[in-house]
């Protein structure tokens, strides 16, 4: 019941944003009570930040599962395909990480995954410039972030 109860507050929150739907909203639609909402969830907040969580662990599990080449440059084209794929199949989660992000927060925001992949794809590179350091001399490279 719970999953469906966070799709619920998914598919709202991706139409109408954060601020604009109720906690009375989210119960009517899921067919429940306003307690029901609150006992699970504590506020829209709470399930706001499930639906988040979930979202950023999707979306950030599938970046890292995609980055598999060696090279550089694969690992760039690889972690932006896998990026754009999500956005082309979960456009809901999506709209809610970029609409509704928090600009005070470290966590949690399109911005804070960009840079965990981006520190991913880093640590990669790194550990194949060590690898290539130690056996054919000193390799320099850069990466835009």
């Amino acid at each position: 019941m719970i999953g469906l109860w966070v799709d619920v507050g998914r598919a709202l929150f991706a139409e109408k944003g954060f601020e604009s739907v109720t906690v009375e909203e989210i119960a009517h639609t899921a067919k429940v009570s306003k307690p029901v909402v609150y006992e699970h969830f504590g506020s829209k907040d709470g399930l706001y930040a499930v639906v988040v969580d979930r979202e950023m662990n999707y979306l950030l599990n599938s970046i890292t599962r995609a980055l598999t080449a060696a090279h550089p440059r694969m690992l760039l084209e690889q972690a932006a395909f896998a990026l754009f794929d999500y956005i082309e199949t979960h456009r809901d989660g999506f709209r809610i990480l970029l609409r509704d992000s928090p600009v005070s927060a470290a966590t949690g925001t399109f911005a804070s995954l960009l840079s965990d992949v981006a520190s991913q794809v880093e640590a990669r590179l790194d550990r194949k410039s060590t690898r290539l350091n130690s056996s054919h001399g000193y390799i320099s490279y850069a990466v835009f972030c």
